[in-house]
């Protein structure tokens, strides 16, 4: 699966990724040098829990941990637990 990183929780560590399915939401456990804009892909679109992520635009791998995909655009904020 692949997408573009759309939106970052900084201080919780959540990222937002747009795909062809809509929202795909990540915590990072290690590596901290996504960035609003980057490339990243994984292996599919189903993987909850650990997985690794690549990030094309950065030229990195990063430990992640998959919470949700396929989520639409009015459900972000709770996703990103942004009060």
């Amino acid at each position: 699966m692949k997408g573009i990183v759309h939106y970052i929780n900084q201080q919780r560590g959540i990222v937002a990724v747009i795909t062809e399915q809509g929202y795909s939401i990540f915590e990072i456990i290690s590596g901290d040098n996504v960035e609003v804009g980057d490339n990243v892909s994984w292996r599919d679109d189903t993987a909850l829990g650990g997985e690794i992520l690549t990030n094309h635009t950065q030229g990195d791998r990063y430990e992640v941990y998959f919470q949700n995909h396929h989520v639409h655009q009015s459900q972000l904020g709770q996703q990103l637990l942004i009060r």
